[in-house]
């Protein structure tokens, strides 16, 4: 008995190790992406004046605070990152 219940422990904390190095590894990939769009919007602000360099600015900045949250470990709206992708692809 005592044995079942130590291999169903272990087995339920591989499955969470598993699934927690899944999160790491799909935010490693979502901040990738949103890196290369940080860059995106860099040159453009670089490029452009007025009105739509401040829209890429500011783009810009919703990205680094989004980013900084990732690589913090917090928590994120995926509706946000929705968002940004949206507003980013216009």
């Amino acid at each position: 008995m005592n044995l079942k219940l130590f291999a169903v422990a272990v087995s339920l904390a591989l499955l969470a190790a598993t699934a927690e190095a899944q999160d790491k590894g799909s935010n490693r990939e979502l901040v990738a992406k949103l890196d290369q769009m940080r860059s995106e919007s860099e040159h453009k602000a670089q490029i452009l004046t007025g009105g739509p360099k401040q829209k890429w600015l500011l783009h810009e900045a919703r990205l680094n605070k989004l980013i900084d949250r990732l690589k913090a470990g917090q928590p994120v709206d995926p509706k946000e990152i929705d968002e940004l992708l949206k507003e980013h692809y216009r």
